[in-house]
């Protein structure tokens, strides 16, 4: 609630609690008796009461209390707790004031203004026909001082505009009492909810003014009554008699000189000299992983709930456990007040858990209510009630045909969804225009259009009388029919997004829309080949917002209703989403193979380029998941041959890149590089992820590719480089896939080269991502990774369990990535607690799998872990382990993967220098370490100037 500014001449007066504040007076009493109080600690309780309800800085009752002198928080602390010794703050349970934790204060208690003690000799003294304020408002304050300032400048005439039930009354009333005495008590409230007539208004205004019947013309009797007369009229409830609520407003205001109208309605007066005031619905606490009772109570809306609960329970206090709940509530009744007071009602007997149950239908809110208040408020039913009533046949359809909307709609939405035969188009945009002005309708201006949308609860009346007419079902039809066509006429759009451009449709506020059509289609009332195409559209839709278990269950459904005269073109998305979503949700089964070759089918039927090189690239990211090099090579050169035919650079961009996947599983590192450097050469850096286009994406594809074919060739500083560009462009693209197969994918390289540090931020934001959006997969591929980082920081046996824990998840899911990283792992970890021959059976299981499938790339990091778990065992076993050294580095050298070479190399040299053959570990060493050209300050090199410095130092010492 707001007072009138310190220095104001008007005697305002409030009470709060047993005390009673006089503004004009500088007085706070007690039971009658004045209580002594210091200048600052009086000027701190006036700045706090004038925010009731609202948290003020301490900045601004500094400057407020002390505004030509600069002072320390200190002062105002002392003072503080002078004012609340006065107040008694915190004695027997009561409670005024309190400290918001960096931030300010916060006058807490209920405050009730009260009228002036007015000169008895004023000839307006005792007019005023203001009922009571109804109760402390909340997160009105702001509002409220401005209307106020305004009604002290020349501005006459203001209306209040808001939906039924958003709190414009009370807005008013309280404007009214603290207008009291700048009009010298006559302020007159006029209630035209209960005037059912045109010709009863003004008999009404002239009621309420205290003018009695007149025979002569009534116009002219009040013009004459109210001419020589400073006045306030509010005059509550224009809406049903607009127009000749308009025609009297106008009227007085031309032909008084001091009369002033505040008005409050669902639509505008339209009058010459009108301002309009749009009373918002209260700030709600947003959506947020477990909010605090004190962060949900920041905002009006929670506050006014725990007020309301508090005022009919006699006490309540929001705990952090019903935080969240009543976050909720708010959010759900979109910080309608009276919704808000009537659920705060039920709270008190039911409690709040209750509450938010019943709040999953809101019809049965609308049918609670108050008996203590007008007619039309005592239930939201009432108060849509009172507003139906008084629409027009055209405004009660059209109302009701929209509410087939949970979201925003655009125009030629509504259009498309309400429009009848013999309707012209203009008409429903008319009729929508008038919903908005009548403020049942919200609009709000959007990139590139307009778009409008129901509060939820105007939206549960408007159903119910949608379900009343018999329309559901076509409505719900027509709503479904819409999303398919404007999803297939903006999927270029959803994912195709230049960096710092709005989207290109606004549909992708349309989500709980598309649920709720997918539903209907999918009913019992639904039509199949209709489903089917709205699943069609809508499954980039749910790719685009990264919802793949949603996507994969939607897809799942259309393929059990799929018949044969369903488009293709249907057919062959539904195929393709089932197969993306299935495989990073499930795993790689034969499923999301045989799913992109029915896909595929289609496409290669059709002869559709765009859609073969489409499903191509996703077909390429589940052979590289399963590590199959020839299948892998095989589609690359598919989409090579399409892209040449097609001349397009992006074209051409994607098979370079795929091509240069297939050639690094194929551990050909000289030619991986070269191919995939030209595919980012081809896709500017400044493009974001195109999964319109493709399904995956290209830059971050070809850049941990290159992170790590630039790893096995001993490029070391490039392989840093590269790694750091691939998280940085991901984290770009904003999509949990792309990130998550950065990070794990150019973490082993961070564990190559002992960089820990970058290892942990990295797989913390693995986890969270993959848990967050359900990605079966990379979840099992960071447990194995944490295992590894387990075992490096000394954490052994836990480190252990996650890579077992991992590898199993992975056999399960057919994820074959980093599967050799995590067995050679493990594999050393078991060798070390003589577990030996588990070990090498798991090494040699491993080894056998790779050669088996003709998977080249991982075998020298096999051997190098076969003779790591040799060295551990007797030294008898050390021949073993450098015939195993010695066959890593031949076949990293056939490789060109000199990293594993070197590694291969630095273990033989320390086990022929164990035997006394220095010069022989000297000369290998020398050899591979003279090909290298960067990466010197990296553990393994630094290992290798180790070994040549003391080689060659005992060499010396031998000669």
């Amino acid at each position: 609630m707001s007072v009138q500014p310190i220095g104001s001449s008007c005697a305002i007066r409030f009470r709060f609690g047993p005390f009673e504040l006089n503004v004009s007076e500088r007085s706070l009493s007690k039971a009658g008796q004045i209580l002594p109080l210091g200048g600052r600690a009086y000027d701190i309780l006036i700045a706090l009461l004038e925010n009731a309800g609202e948290v003020v800085p301490k900045s601004e009752l500094i400057a407020r209390v002390w505004p030509d002198v600069t002072v320390e928080e200190g002062s105002l602390r002392v003072h503080l707790s002078a004012l609340r010794k006065t107040l008694g703050d915190g004695q027997f349970g009561d409670k005024y004031i309190a400290n918001i934790q960096g931030r300010g204060y916060r006058f807490i208690a209920p405050v009730t203004p009260l009228p002036a003690a007015l000169d008895s000799g004023n000839a307006s003294s005792g007019l005023s026909s203001l009922p009571p304020a109804l109760g402390r408002m909340v997160g009105r304050s702001k509002v409220v001082l401005e209307i106020q300032r305004l009604l002290q400048t020349d501005q006459r005439l203001t209306t209040i505009l808001g939906a039924g039930g958003i709190g414009k009354t009370t807005v008013a009333l309280s404007v009214g009492h603290a207008a009291l005495a700048d009009f010298s008590g006559a302020v007159f409230f006029v209630d035209l909810s209960t005037v059912t007539d045109n010709e009863q208004v003004i008999g009404a205004v002239a009621s309420a003014v205290g003018l009695v019947p007149q025979p002569a013309d009534p116009k002219e009797a009040l013009l004459n009554f109210l001419s020589a007369r400073k006045a306030l009229i509010v005059l509550d409830s224009c809406e049903h008699l607009i127009e000749r609520s308009a025609e009297i407003v106008d009227y007085i205001v031309r032909n008084t000189p001091a009369v002033y109208i505040l008005a409050t309605s669902r639509e505008t007066l339209r009058v010459p000299g009108e301002r309009v005031f749009r009373l918002c619905p209260l700030d709600c606490p947003p959506e947020q992983p477990q909010p605090t009772a004190s962060e949900v109570l920041a905002y009006p809306a929670a506050r006014l709930f725990a007020e309301r609960v508090s005022a009919r329970r006699g006490s309540f206090s929001l705990s952090d456990d019903e935080a969240p709940m009543v976050a909720e509530i708010c959010r759900k009744l979109d910080g309608i007040a009276l919704a808000i007071e009537l659920a705060a009602g039920r709270a008190a007997v039911f409690g709040v858990g209750n509450t938010v149950a019943r709040l999953g239908s809101r019809i049965d809110l609308l049918k609670f209510g108050r008996r203590t208040a007008n007619p039309r408020h005592q239930t939201l039913k009432a108060t849509l009630d009172w507003s139906h009533d008084h629409l027009s046949e055209a405004e009660r359809i059209v109302l009701r045909r929209v509410a087939i909307f949970i979201g925003p709609f655009s125009l030629e939405a509504a259009c498309t969804v309400a429009e009848q035969e013999g309707t012209d188009r203009s008409e429903i945009e008319g009729t929508i225009a008038n919903l908005v002005n009548k403020s049942l309708i919200v609009a709000w201006p959007s990139y590139r259009q307009m778009l409008y949308r129901l509060l939820d609860t105007t939206r549960s009346y408007a159903l119910e009388k949608l379900a009343a007419s018999g329309e559901h079902n076509s409505m719900a039809a027509r709503h479904a029919i819409h999303l398919s066509r404007s999803l297939e006429d903006s999927r270029d759009n959803l994912f195709d997004l230049e960096s710092g451009r709005p989207p290109g449709s606004a549909i992708q506020h349309y989500l709980g829309d598309v649920r709720a059509a997918l539903e209907w289609s999918f009913g019992p009332r639904g039509n199949g080949s209709a489903a089917i195409r709205l699943a069609a559209a809508a499954s980039r839709l749910f790719l685009a917002k990264s919802l793949f278990v949603e996507c994969r269950d939607w897809m799942e459904k259309a393929i059990n209703r799929i018949a044969a005269d369903c488009d293709p073109r249907d057919q062959m998305e539904v195929h393709a989403s089932l197969a993306l979503s299935l495989m990073f949700t499930a795993g790689n089964s034969e499923r999301v193979r045989d799913a992109f070759n029915t896909a595929l089918a289609f496409a290669e039927r059709h002869d559709d380029a765009y859609q073969q090189l489409r499903l191509l690239s996703g077909l390429s990211m589940y052979l590289h998941r399963t590590i199959d090099a020839a299948g892998s090579l095989e589609v690359a050169r598919r989409a090579e041959s399409i892209a040449n035919k097609t001349g397009n650079p992006e074209d051409a961009a994607l098979a370079d890149s795929m091509l240069g996947a297939a050639y690094y599983i194929l551990a050909d590192h000289v030619r991986a590089p070269k191919y995939l450097e030209r595919a980012l050469h081809r896709s500017p850096a400044s493009r974001r992820f195109n999964a319109t286009q493709y399904l995956f994406d290209l830059r971050t594809t070809s850049l941990f590719n290159l992170t790590r074919s630039h790893w096995f060739a001993g490029n070391l500083d490039r392989a840093a480089d590269y790694a750091e560009r691939t998280i940085e462009e991901a984290e770009r693209s904003d999509h949990p896939v792309a990130l998550c197969r950065a990070l794990m994918l150019t973490m082993p390289f961070y564990f190559w080269i002992d960089d820990l540090g970058q290892v942990e931020p990295n797989l913390s934001a693995l986890e969270l991502t993959a848990e967050k959006y359900s990605l079966e997969p990379f979840r099992a591929v960071a447990t194995g990774l944490r295992g590894r980082y387990l075992v490096r920081v000394g954490q052994t046996e836990d480190g252990m369990r996650h890579l077992r824990d991992g590898l199993e998840k992975l056999r399960i899911l057919r994820y074959e990535m980093l599967v050799t990283d995590f067995v050679s792992e493990l594999a050393l970890g078991l060798a070390k607690q003589n577990e030996r021959a588990e070990a090498l059976a798991l090494i040699d299981g491993s080894i056998a799998t790779q050669l088996g499938s003709n998977r080249p790339l991982h075998l020298p990091a096999l051997l190098l872990a076969k003779g790591a778990a040799f060295v551990c065992r007797e030294p008898q076993q050390l021949g073993l382990a450098a015939e195993c050294f010695g066959e890593a580095m031949t076949l990293a050298g056939q490789q060109s993967a000199l990293s594993f070479e070197l590694r291969a190399g630095l273990e033989l040299a320390r086990i022929w220098i164990d035997r006394g053959q220095t010069r022989k570990a000297h000369d290998l060493i020398e050899a591979i370490y003279g090909r290298f050209t960067e990466g010197f300050e990296t553990p393994d090199l630094m290992s290798a100037r180790l070994v040549l410095e003391r080689t060659r130092v005992r060499a010396r010492q031998a000669g």
